[in-house]
């Protein structure tokens, strides 16, 4: 059975006013750190226009603050030990959830580990605060495709891609980095913003994205938003099965399904599998494995373009809204070790 379109806005809504209120980690991914004396962000002054400066910086943690038209922005950047600059480095960036912040990400996702281990960059950024309807104060969001439904009118909206822009110009003028290998990843509205902003508007600069604990929007009819088709990407999703966010927020009861069949067939996940497939060119076919009791991949690898991308969905057998990282789920699964052999897959043609 399908969603009519008003029910799909109203879940759509739904969920957005529910994650905006907080992505909560659990189990290990409490309150993150907050930087050391030894950390204090490098104000770096920079615009879409200007003559991009390379970075200071030092092996491990360097915290920036980019003034992009007047406005700090913050991130990470994450160098390992062995980086080398007479070598092509790859790069990720992982977007936190709502309410969170890049140092949350840094503390958690195990990515800096991923990166010593890998010889990767790594970025973490922040996003923007915002003003939300019905919720007192502010709150840190990605500007994703329905942020503009959320936020108290009159709210002025940041460019978030053009943040990563300049970033990237910043973080390629400072290091050398391989342009084949440049990745995106995500947790909850930060998963969001890669699915829907990063993948529609800078496919031609990431290689391949990941995300956790979201994807759900790409199933919905979005008032004023068309999905695009043609996007010869991959794209690996993972949801806990007792994602309380999405259920709660969409209404769906929990546990969700675990067999392939029923995930295909369900209100809530099948438009998102066969949306996501159109989007990346992939007939809505699937081959599926089990890793009972632990989760079950569907993977759509059948390109209509001839092209030798995937669609990975993974659905985590009690796993509540976390970006998993060993010790936040009863399985032990690790995401970045997980995405990173499948963006190294997947690098840009």
């Amino acid at each position: 059975m399908k969603l009519n379109q008003s029910f799909r806005l109203i879940v759509v809504f739904s969920l957005m006013a529910l994650v905006m209120t907080g992505c909560r980690f659990t189990r290990g991914q409490g309150q993150a750190k907050p930087p050391s004396a030894e950390t204090q962000p490098i104000v770096v002054e920079a615009t879409s226009t200007s003559a991009v400066e390379a970075l200071t910086f030092q092996t491990g943690r360097n915290d920036y603050v980019t003034r992009i038209d007047g406005d700090p922005r913050e991130f990470i950047l994450y160098v390992p030990a062995r980086y080398d600059a007479s070598q092509l480095t790859p790069l990720v960036f992982m977007f936190h959830g709502s309410n969170q912040s890049g140092n949350i990400m840094y503390e958690n996702t195990r990515w800096k580990e991923k990166a010593d281990d890998e010889n990767i960059l790594v970025v973490f950024p922040t996003a923007w605060k915002y003003p939300l309807i019905g919720e007192g104060g502010v709150h840190e969001k990605w500007n994703d495709v329905t942020l503009n439904m959320l936020v108290e009118p009159g709210t002025e909206l940041k460019d978030d891609v053009n943040f990563v822009r300049v970033m990237l110009e910043q973080i390629k003028a400072t290091f050398n980095v391989d342009e084949k290998r440049i990745f995106a990843t995500g947790f909850s509205n930060g998963g969001s913003f890669v699915s829907t902003r990063l993948l529609f508007e800078m496919n031609d600069v990431f290689a391949a994205f990941a995300i956790c604990g979201s994807g759900i929007k790409l199933g919905f009819d979005i008032e004023g938003v068309e999905l695009p088709k043609g996007i010869l990407k991959s794209l690996y999703t993972i949801i806990g099965n007792s994602d309380d966010k999405i259920g709660e927020g969409t209404g769906h009861a929990q546990p969700f399904p675990m067999k392939a069949e029923d995930i295909f067939n369900d209100e809530l996940f099948g438009p998102m599998l066969v949306n996501t497939a159109g989007i990346l060119s992939l007939d809505p076919t699937y081959d599926v494995q089990y890793h009972e009791p632990a989760y079950t991949i569907m993977t759509f690898n059948d390109s209509m373009a001839d092209a030798d991308n995937e669609y990975i969905f993974q659905m985590v057998n009690n796993m509540g809204h976390v970006y998993p990282s060993v010790d936040n789920n009863r399985h032990g699964l690790d995401a970045a070790p997980l995405f990173w052999d499948f963006f190294m897959r997947h690098p840009l043609k």
